[in-house]
């Protein structure tokens, strides 16, 4: 695929954040296609967009040298939380848009997100149980998956929310599985034995690990957070060197 950009080289070539990429896929800005769980974006199509086409009309989503989440950093959190737990995990923003790639999703769940239906159902559930105020308890999601979550806060203010999920308390009941496959299969054209076959492999969560899940998200988001306080503090800092700097600059003038 060497005509094809990652979401990362894009990010770099248009001077964009991750959700403002995100916007630009869903209003039609950019076109791009979807290989398991990454975005790659046609080489010409980039360069359309860098003329100015369907662009420039829309700067109101364009990265700002302040965005709200250092990306790369939160997904490290999130990856390594995923890692040990082998629970996925995403954190989506005050509006419930992705701001991470999903980490380690489950194979049922990386064919919902396969399909471009599939994809934004989740995304609708995502913006459901993150704008949900009972943080700590399970929700479900399009499919019958739980989820549970914990908000991000900086000072004091939500500005975005944790997700782990894509799992199941208890095992379905005889045929259970193979009518949720069907049911999910019609509705966003998928093969329906393979979601059967990947739905049976969906974590169960047995009850030592429940009674530690609900505080998992809140774990997660304590290191999100002292990451945004870190940040928030080195921006500071660098505007009392540029306001020094433009002080200077003016006595000498």
């Amino acid at each position: 695929m060497d005509d094809y950009l990652t979401t990362r080289q894009v990010l770099n070539i248009l001077k964009v954040d991750r959700i403002t990429i995100y916007r630009m896929l869903q209003d039609g800005r950019i076109k791009g296609v979807k290989v398991g769980q990454q975005w790659r974006f046609a080489r010409k199509e980039v360069e359309r967009v860098v003329g100015g086409e369907g662009f420039e009309e829309k700067q109101e989503g364009a990265a700002s040298q302040d965005p709200t989440f250092p990306v790369h950093c939160v997904q490290t959190i999130q990856d390594l939380f995923s890692e040990v737990s082998q629970i996925g995990a995403v954190v989506v923003d005050i509006n419930g848009e992705p701001v991470t790639e999903v980490s380690h999703p489950c194979s049922f769940c990386q064919l919902i997100l396969s399909s471009p239906s599939g994809a934004e159902a989740c995304r609708a559930s995502w913006r459901t149980i993150a704008g949900s105020a009972s943080s700590g308890q399970y929700a479900s999601c399009h499919a019958g998956l739980l989820y549970t979550h914990a908000p991000i806060l900086e000072k004091k203010e939500k500005v975005g929310s944790y997700l782990i999920g894509q799992f199941l308390l208890k095992e379905y009941e005889p045929g259970g599985a193979a009518a949720q496959a069907k049911q999910l299969a019609a509705k966003y054209s998928l093969p329906k034995e393979a979601l059967q076959q990947a739905l049976s492999t969906v974590p169960i969560v047995d009850t030592e690990v429940q009674s530690h899940l609900k505080t998992w998200p809140g774990a997660a988001v304590k290191a999100v957070q002292s990451i945004l306080v870190e940040r928030r503090g080195f921006l500071e800092r660098l505007q009392q060197i540029a306001n020094l700097t433009q002080f200077s600059k003016g006595a000498i003038e």
